[in-house]
């Protein structure tokens, strides 16, 4: 279990991270987005020249991850524009991230069918509590 706390605090740690760097370089929109994509390959690149290359996916896996990509995309561009606008990068981009807990916690109960648990109801709601204390006016 110790490596898994040390790939979620380094998750932490860049994910939480990067948008505070490109809030503070001033600069978003879609060029902005297309900057912090191509960034970020370099690291991939790198992790996938080191194991060696990889064997392909299977059409229907290359399918899902295409479709995946575009979603991350398509996400990443609306990150972008909203870590750059006036709302206060300490309420927009934890809301952002929260929400974004509740929707992958509904998507694995309902396409995965994990189960429903107390704890994960107690968990569903602070989440929702957190995000209406930080809304903004």
């Amino acid at each position: 279990m110790t490596l898994e706390i040390i790939w979620i605090a380094l998750v932490a740690a860049c994910w939480g991270g990067y948008p505070l760097v490109a809030r503070a370089s001033g600069y978003g929109g879609p060029l902005g987005t297309l900057v912090l994509a191509l960034a970020g390959l370099l690291p991939i690149t790198l992790a996938v020249l080191w194991q060696g290359g990889a064997e392909r996916p299977p059409p229907g896996a290359l399918a899902r991850l295409a479709v995946a990509g575009v979603l991350m995309g398509s996400g990443l561009l609306a990150f972008n524009r909203l870590a750059n606008s006036r709302l206060d990068a300490s309420i927009s981009i934890p809301i952002v991230d929260t929400a974004m807990l509740i929707v992958t916690t509904l998507g694995a109960i309902y396409f995965f069918q994990e189960a429903v648990t107390a704890r994960k109801l107690v968990g569903f709601a602070l989440l929702v509590a957190g995000i209406a204390v930080l809304r903004p006016a």
